[in-house]
Formats: C-alpha cells, structure tokens, sequence
C-alpha cells in the first residue's frame, strides 16, 4: 500500500539514501534511478520495487506510469486543484498504489526527497530497482536485431559521466551489450544512471570481469577484439568495423593497456587534424561504434 512519509530520520529514507555508495548497492543490490524519464524507463525494463515522489509530482508520475503499461486510463488522477488536494486522501492513495502493480509507493515531502536525492536539484521522483543478474551469460549473440551487434569493452573507465554516455551511445547504435573490466566505476552509481538517459535499461551491461574472462567469451563467440591504440593501429575509416566486433576502450588517462591492446585481434585509431594529442573516451567510442553502425547499416 502507499505510504506518506515526512521525516528524513525514517529508516526506509536512510536506507535508499544510502545507495548513493557502492557498499550498499553491492549488500542490497538495488540501486536508483531520478528523475520522470528515468523512472519510466526503469518501470517499462526493470525491476522496480519502490517509488518514491513528491505530491507536487504525483499527477506527472501517473502519467509515467501509464506511458509504461502500469496505468488504466481510468485511473489518471485529476491535479488540476492541487491548492485543494487532500494530502491524506485515502481514495487516491489507493488509485495510485493499484495502478503500479505491486510497487511500493511513497508520497514524501521536499525534505526527504532532497535527503534521498543524488542532485542538489531533486526532480521529486525517484525509483528503487533491483540490480540485474550480472554475468556473461546475458550477452548473447543473436538476440540483438543485428547478427553482428557489437560488444563494448571498457578498461577502467572512471569517469561517471563518460561511461553513462558511452552506455547510451552503445545503446543508440544497437549494441549487443557491455562488459565492464575490474577497476570500472559502478555502472549503478547515480551518476552513470543519470547520464546513462534510461540505457541503462535497455542492455545488459556485466561489471568485474578479468580481462581473461572477457577475451575468451569474444573468441568463444565469434567476436574480434578490437582496441583503440596509438601505434600499428589502422585509421578506424578504412577497416571493416563492419563484423562482430568487441571493441575496446580505456582509461581516461592511460587508454587500453598495453597487454590487452597485445591481445587484440584489430587495433585502430581516429585520424585527427588538430593538435590535440588525444580524444575523450566518450567521444572516441562514439565516434567508432557510430562508424561500425555506418558500416554494417547502411554503407561500406
């Protein structure tokens, strides 16, 4: 059933509050994501248990949760006299806990929602999700539209924003999923789930895998790893990036290390113009993983 919650001391609130940290994401598995975009990706393709909102969202909420399937049209709840609205009506308490089909609900307070928030902007909308099975296992080649779908591989990428971009860019070009080598920021951390813009949700993503683990699936699966290098690299707009490709990408500072760039089947590098020395790895695996999609889609 709904409930009403007002104090920040509430052991529910501390608890989602603390996911905000790996510990307890990792104890709990759950994580969160913020915001209405999120939260209706997350109730279309995860596993939400909880929702936490402000009443100055609860009509907007219904209307995500309709968007998502969740919601009768019937049971759109009316918002125009909010100034009037009962804080405590048992009636619409109701509505709004049977039209999420068995989430919990919370109706919370700004305090609260700023004490459970990531942001120093709370958007008034928050869901609880339990985090997925994570193992190779869930990448499996055949179930994307694309035969040859490609894999992405990161080599402790630590920066938050990058991989959630990178995980929204391998989602726009169809990847079949990401496998995220030990030493990765927590795909789950609020951040990356923000950036992420609802990818998250979409593909699976499989984090601490060892570098052995993550060559042997590609060569048990027919995939051709493929690192971003600087030296006896091909110009990435003159191989075919066209195959099952895994493609590999580095850390922030020190790219892909050197005993996986040994490793890989296929080096390749971004020709540049400019003076810069290198790319931002968000960019560069846009830029070729956008190019494997020209390749495969639509011209070679």
């Amino acid at each position: 059933m709904m409930e009403f919650i007002t104090s920040v001391n509430n052991q529910r609130v501390k608890e989602v509050a603390n996911l905000k940290q790996k510990k307890y994401r990792t104890e709990s598995r759950t994580f969160f994501a913020e915001g209405l975009r999120a939260v209706q990706e997350a109730v279309q393709y995860a596993d939400v248990t909880e929702l936490f909102y402000t009443e100055a969202e609860a009509g907007r909420l219904d209307e995500v949760l309709k968007a998502a399937g969740n919601v009768p049209a019937d049971t759109k709840e009316k918002s125009e006299n909010k100034k009037n609205a009962n804080h405590n009506n048992a009636g619409t308490a109701k509505k709004r806990n049977e039209a999420a089909n068995g989430i919990r609900m919370y109706q919370v307070d700004e305090k609260v929602m700023a004490k459970l928030s990531d942001t120093k902007a709370p958007q008034g909308v928050l869901a609880v999700i339990r985090t997925p099975e994570q193992n190779l296992r869930q990448l499996r080649p055949g179930t994307a539209s694309d035969n040859n779908a490609p894999v992405i591989i990161l080599d402790r990428v630590q920066d938050p924003g990058n991989l959630g971009t990178i995980i929204r860019t391998a989602d726009a070009v169809g990847a079949l999923g990401l496998i995220l080598l030990e030493g990765c920021v927590d795909a789950y951390s609020p951040k990356v789930v923000r950036a992420s813009m609802g990818s998250l949700f979409h593909l699976p993503i499989v984090q601490d895998v060892t570098a052995e683990e993550a060559l042997t699936w590609c060569y048990r699966n027919g995939y051709e790893p493929a690192a971003t290098a600087l030296k006896n690299a091909q110009n990435v707009y003159k191989a075919d990036v066209s195959k099952k490709m895994a493609f590999l990408f580095g850390n922030e500072a020190n790219g892909v290390a050197e005993e996986l760039q040994a490793a890989a089947e296929t080096r390749l590098f971004i020709p540049m113009a400019g003076l810069a020395e290198s790319m931002n790895v968000a960019m560069a695996a846009g830029i070729i993983l956008f190019e494997g999609l020209r390749q495969r889609k639509f011209y070679r």
